[in-house]
C-alpha cells in the first residue's frame, strides 16, 4: 500500500496581541517521509504544539503549504481537512482522552464509525488485532476508570491507527507516565510507524526517548534546525 510524505514548507504563524504582532513560527519547513519517526524539541512557548496542530490541519498557518503525498490542505474547505483529520491524520494527545463511558473495544470502533465505516466485520478485526498488537486483548470489556496509566495511553496509540491513517501526530505522549512507561509507549509507536511504513511526528520534553526517532529538529524563537539525523 502507497504511503505518502508530510510536507510542510515555508510556515509561518503570527499573532496579534493588541498593537502588536507575536510570530511564533518563521518560515519553517520539515518533510517527514514514510516510515520515518520525527520528534521536534525546543523549550515551552517555542510553538512546538503549534507547529503540530497546523500539521493536523487544527490550526490555519498564517503562511505556508501542509501537504499530504500530493494533497495541499490549503486548499480545503473545512469539510475536507475533517475528513483529512478522520481518514489521513491519526492523533495521540498529551492526556489519553479517553471516553469515560466507553469500554475499550467502543474507544476504537468509535473511530470507524465517525468515519461512516460500515463494514463491521473488518472494523471488529482490525479493533482487535491492534488491542493484541499492543498487548491489550483482556482488557477490550474495562472501562478507562479501570486501567493503568500506561494501558490507557497504548489504547489512545491503537485508537489512532484504527482508520490506518497515513500520518501519525504524538504531542507528548509521554508526560503523564514514569520513564519506563513512557518509553515503552513510544517504543511502541516506532514499531508502528516501521511496520506499516506510517510518517511519524512527534513533540516532547522527553529526552530519554529521542534514542528511540529517526531524526530530531529543535524549534527556537520562530526557527527550526536540524539536530540529528540518523
Amino acid at each position: 500500500m502507497e504511503r505518502y510524505e508530510l510536507k510542510l514548507k515555508n510556515i509561518t504563524k503570527k499573532y496579534t496581541d493588541g498593537d502588536s504582532e507575536n510570530t511564533v513560527l518563521n518560515n519553517v519547513s520539515i518533510n517527514v517521509k514514510p516510515g520515518e519517526f520525527v520528534a521536534i524539541v525546543g523549550p515551552s512557548g517555542s510553538g512546538k504544539s503549534t507547529f503540530l496542530s497546523i500539521a493536523g490541519a487544527l490550526l490555519s498557518a498564517s503562511n505556508g503549504e501542509i501537504m499530504i503525498g500530493d494533497t495541499n490542505l490549503n486548499k480545503k474547505s473545512k469539510k475536507e481537512l475533517a475528513d483529512i483529520r478522520r481518514n489521513k491524520i491519526g492523533f495521540v494527545f498529551q492526556s489519553h482522552q479517553l471516553i469515560p463511558y466507553l469500554t475499550v473495544i467502543d474507544q476504537l470502533k468509535l473511530i470507524p464509525k465517525l468515519s461512516n465505516n460500515k463494514n463491521t466485520k473488518e472494523v471488529n478485526e482490525h479493533a482487535n488485532k491492534l488491542l493484541k498488537e499492543f498487548g491489550l486483548e483482556h482488557k477490550l470489556t474495562k472501562y478507562p476508570s479501570k486501567l493503568s496509566g500506561g494501558e490507557k495511553q497504548r489504547i489512545a496509540i491503537a485508537r489512532a491507527l484504527m482508520n490506518n491513517p497515513d500520518i501519525i501526530l504524538a504531542d507528548e505522549p509521554t508526560a503523564s507516565l514514569d520513564g519506563e512507561r513512557g518509553r515503552e509507549v513510544v517504543s511502541m509507536i516506532k514499531d508502528e510507524i516501521k511496520k506499516y511504513n506510517k510518517a511519524a511526528l512527534m513533540v516532547t520534553h522527553d529526552e530519554r526517548i529521542l534514542d528511540l526517532v529517526d531524526t530530531i529538529y529543535r524549534i527556537e524563537n520562530g526557527n527550526i534546525t536540524l539536530e540529528m539525523k540518523n
